[in-house]
């Protein structure tokens, strides 16, 4: 019995046919494919022209380097969806298997929420960038706090000498009264830019090195299994700091290519090795009797059934990298006029509000400054990290007996 293939994989063999061996047929069998194409020449053509070259382009508001991956990454999750959709009966049989995993539905959910977060987050709430002292320290609604630690008069109701906190700032404000609920949103928005970028760069890297050293094997494997060791040796901080030290006003980018340029050889060693393991089964081995080029294994048998280690491999390394990136607003460093640290200070994270929470966790009892962030910080890990691995679940191949 064979393996049905991965949710990616197409039906049939359009070679095999007249429509499928002419550019009209390919676009009509494999429209999400060529749809996301065209998005995503579009999106890289407004990174060149924005970032390379110096210069707006038209229509568009002006973007990061990072927003214009995203939307590459958005693009290519799309198509997949699209991909999978086309499909119902194989959908079904998906569905089925997530519905028997409650904490899979559950991690997904939360998951889900992040990315809705991350990315309409932005669009309803700004960076509060009024400083006003007098507000300071306000607590969350249902805490109280001392009103002699205050600045100013309390926004919510006093009772016996305690300031309660007040609908207008729900999550409490930070040591300079700007309100604490729209820099956790914005925080989403850099945990979910984080992850998307390094999935764009990881992924691709991984998967081709691994297809390519488990199909080819010989020399050509063992060149590119040692080519993966050693980057493997190469600490992905130590990348980061050099290129922050060749140009620091792209760090977040630089991070996700530093963790993306380094880790793929986990992701190419596992995809290697399901490969290897593809080659002897029954059903490629009657391909390749049957005359089947090494593409058209690659294409019709092996990348399809890749996508359970793509998912096992990512949900360690995607909630890795961002709790590193929130670990990095920890490490300070002596800076003209005073000191800096390692995060990106042009964007707001959960780090820096962790950060920013532990340091004046001595002067005032301003607890949600620190637990509002690092709870999200955590939520968000670990429903990353159980997402990707239960998807893997569902998406693995049914073995033959």
């Amino acid at each position: 019995m064979s393996e049905p293939p991965s949710p990616f994989a197409g039906d049939g063999d359009p070679l095999q046919t007249t429509e499928g061996r002419t550019v009209r047929g390919a676009l009509r069998r494999n429209w999400p494919a060529a749809g996301a194409m065209v998005c995503i020449v579009a999106l890289l053509a407004g990174f060149y022209h924005e970032h390379v070259r110096g210069r707006p382009v038209p229509f568009v508001e002006a973007m990061g380097p990072v927003d214009w991956l995203l939307g590459v990454s958005l693009v290519v999750g799309a198509a997949l969806v699209a991909s999978l959709a086309r499909r119902p009966e194989r959908s079904r049989v998906y569905a089925r298997r997530l519905r028997d995993r409650p904490v899979a539905l559950a991690s997904l959910g939360a998951t889900g929420f992040l990315f809705v977060v991350g990315l309409a987050g932005p669009v309803f709430v700004s960076e509060p960038t009024e400083i006003v002292f007098t507000r300071a320290w306000v607590p969350p609604v249902g805490a109280t706090v001392d009103t002699q630690f205050l600045t100013g008069e309390c926004p919510g109701p006093v009772t016996d000498g305690r300031c309660r906190g007040t609908l207008e700032f729900p999550l409490g404000t930070t040591r300079d009264g700007r309100s604490l609920f729209p820099l956790v949103v914005l925080g989403a928005r850099t945990a979910v830019e984080i992850a998307a970028v390094t999935t764009l760069v990881l992924v691709p890297v991984g998967v081709v090195v691994g297809l390519v050293s488990g199909t080819v094997g010989g020399r050509v494997d063992a060149v590119l299994m040692r080519v993966a060791e050693v980057f493997a040796t190469v600490p992905a901080v130590v990348l980061y700091l050099l290129f922050w030290s060749w140009n620091a006003e792209y760090r977040l980018l630089a991070l996700a290519l530093a963790f993306g340029l380094v880790n793929w050889g986990a992701l190419a060693r596992a995809v290697r090795n399901e490969t290897l393991e593809l080659r002897e089964r029954s059903f490629v081995q009657a391909a390749r009797l049957a005359g089947a080029t090494r593409w058209a294994l690659v294409r019709r048998h092996f990348l399809p059934n890749v996508s359970r280690q793509v998912l096992s491999t990512l949900a360690l390394q995607v909630p890795l990298l961002v709790v590193t990136e929130a670990a990095l607003s920890f490490v300070v460093l002596p800076v003209e006029g005073g000191e800096g640290t390692l995060g990106d200070p042009t964007v707001v994270s959960w780090g820096q509000l962790i950060f920013v929470g532990v340091r004046v966790d001595g002067l005032v009892p301003a607890w949600w400054i620190t637990f509002f962030p690092t709870a999200a910080l955590v939520l968000a890990t670990l429903s990353l990290a159980v997402a990707l691995r239960s998807l893997g679940d569902v998406f693995a191949p049914v073995r033959g007996r």
